[in-house]
């Protein structure tokens, strides 16, 4: 079973580009979707009511934020999962590849599920331009970090073995499920909505795991939607 954790605040017309780009994925049918729907005013929950009854809806106040709407979300997994399932995050304001899911499930599968792996990232709007999906770090005294592929075209990419990364975006993340019994879960206390990811990132490595960025598994970003922005509590 794949579990998709899905933090959802508003931009309804992402979320069902999101959604259908997982109803039509290949060789990932198995798959169990969880939104988090923190507070969304735009009709969401309705929606979701009436297209996708299937789908588990977790509910926030508005306060969540992505942390903390990805540790609800994987604290509701822990409870159903089983053994040798999958812990996805996806963000709403992406759209999958047909084979995006299955090509990074493969990726792990040839490490023993000793790993995380992310997808590559594409522009939505020209489908070429690779976003930022995964970051080296150069040299941590002088902070100099490099972007995987960052502005490249995906045309440019020949060799489609995955890489090693220091940090990996959460925006299309797989996880197996037992991971989270050993490094624990998302550290939404500290990293709110900003940060969550890097730190876990950086977490699992000293447990063992690996950090890959598979550019074979691309996911399209809609980055110039405009939404409503969440205040944040500076508190």
């Amino acid at each position: 079973m794949i579990h998709v954790i899905i933090p959802v605040f508003n931009r309804l017309n992402l979320t069902k580009k999101c959604l259908y780009s997982l109803k039509n994925q290949k060789n990932a049918k198995d798959l169990n979707i969880i939104i988090v729907n923190d507070g969304s005013t735009d009709g969401t929950e309705q929606y979701l009511k009436n297209n996708f009854p299937q789908i588990t809806v977790l509910n926030g106040s508005g306060s969540l934020f992505w942390g903390g709407a990805i540790s609800l979300g994987i604290e509701y997994v822990i409870k159903i999962s089983q053994s040798k399932d999958w812990v996805l995050l996806v963000n709403n304001d992406v759209e999958l590849s047909q084979d995006a899911i299955s090509n990074l499930i493969k990726e792990a599968e040839k490490r023993n599920r000793k790993v995380i792996v992310g997808a590559l990232t594409i522009n939505a709007e020209d489908k070429t331009t690779i976003i930022t999906s995964g970051t080296i770090v150069k040299s941590w005294f002088l902070n100099i970090t490099k972007h995987v592929y960052k502005d490249f075209s995906v045309n440019q990419i020949h060799n489609r073995e995955p890489i090693i990364v220091d940090f990996l975006t959460g925006r299309s993340l797989l996880h197996p499920v037992e991971i989270f019994n050993t490094t624990g879960n998302y550290d939404a206390q500290t990293f709110s909505h900003y940060g969550a990811d890097d730190e876990f990132s950086m977490r699992v490595k000293k447990y063992g795991y690996l950090t890959l960025l598979c550019s074979s598994s691309i996911v399209f970003l809609h980055p110039n939607e405009k939404y409503e922005k969440k205040k944040i509590n500076f508190k």
